[in-house]
């Protein structure tokens, strides 16, 4: 039987009309590259079908030695922007910017709300623990990714509120949570990631390694540790989620006191690659594990 070209025509054009749209729909033109996972999270629940975000930083990795790739290298010269902290963090930035060819990249960074400084007048680069700081990073986004896609402005906005009256939840909760605990001491084996949260919320923090994650400790140290420890009947020793606690199994084993993750939250860990992983659930997840740490009602 032969089947004419009308039918022909007719069938094509009655499967195309079943075809979703979004299978056919055009993949976002600008790529938005992001150096840390809090940035990228921000970037990618604001952005809607608009932009392509992507992180640069692999799972696990610290951000404080890492250098970009050729691939990275590659991503760059097509990207609309780099979203960043700033050279507290990402001091490669500025020197790998003048070798790209991309004359169009925009660098949005955020150096300026960096306030805290450590040892040796070190600006402290992780404000993603205030959640305060992190409803103005957002602010800002919504601006500059306004003026890359002027349509997109509407729904940033209507996103923004959104992901802020979440953030004002979160930092209500945590106020609430902390205000009640018995122990106000946080020690963390582990770089001094932490100050900002310790700060917001009235917090002591102790870091066994201050701003710089490659430091070691002296055993003179380790026994100075262990006497604050008894001294201020410390019942909790928290390390960064991601790292090798050895320093605090060793402060368990003599001590016989819990030791718990905090989430820097700076790269996703393998273990945060599950469908409902996002910077607000790993944030919940700290306050879960300092409340049980400092004995908070």
């Amino acid at each position: 039987m032969r089947v004419s070209g009308q039918f022909l025509f007719i069938f094509f054009l009655a499967i195309s009309l079943l075809v979703p749209l979004s299978s056919v729909q055009k993949k976002p033109d600008l790529l938005i590259l992001t150096s840390i996972y809090p940035l990228y999270d921000f970037c990618r629940t604001l952005s809607g079908d608009f932009f392509d975000v992507q992180l640069l930083l692999p799972a696990g990795v610290s951000p404080h030695h890492w250098q970009p790739r050729f691939s990275d290298m590659a991503k760059l010269e097509k990207a609309a922007a780099l979203v960043h902290i700033g050279p507290a963090l990402e001091p490669w930035v500025k020197d790998l910017v003048r070798t790209l060819k991309n004359r169009d990249l925009r660098l949005i960074s955020f150096e300026d709300l960096c306030f805290l400084k450590e040892e040796e007048d070190q600006l402290d680069p992780h404000i993603w623990l205030d959640f305060q700081l992190d409803i103005e990073i957002i602010q800002r986004l919504v601006a500059a990714l306004s003026e890359l896609a002027p349509a997109a402005t509407q729904e940033l906005h209507s996103r923004a509120n959104e992901y802020i009256e979440k953030l004002k939840d979160l930092d209500s909760l945590y106020r609430k949570t902390l205000s009640s605990c018995r122990k106000r001491t946080i020690i963390v084996d582990g770089h001094g990631a932490f100050h900002y949260l310790a700060r917001r919320y009235d917090l002591k923090l102790i870091s066994l390694h201050g701003l710089n994650p490659e430091a070691e400790l002296r055993p003179s140290q380790i026994k100075q540790m262990l006497d604050l420890i008894r001294q201020e009947k410390v019942k909790a020793i928290f390390f960064e989620a991601g790292s090798n606690p050895r320093l605090a199994h060793l402060i368990k084993d003599d001590s016989g006191i819990k030791i718990l993750p905090l989430y820097p939250g700076h790269s996703p860990l393998y273990n945060e690659k599950r469908e409902d992983a996002g910077f607000l659930s790993l944030m919940k997840e700290n306050l879960k594990n300092l409340k049980e740490g400092l004995g908070c009602d």
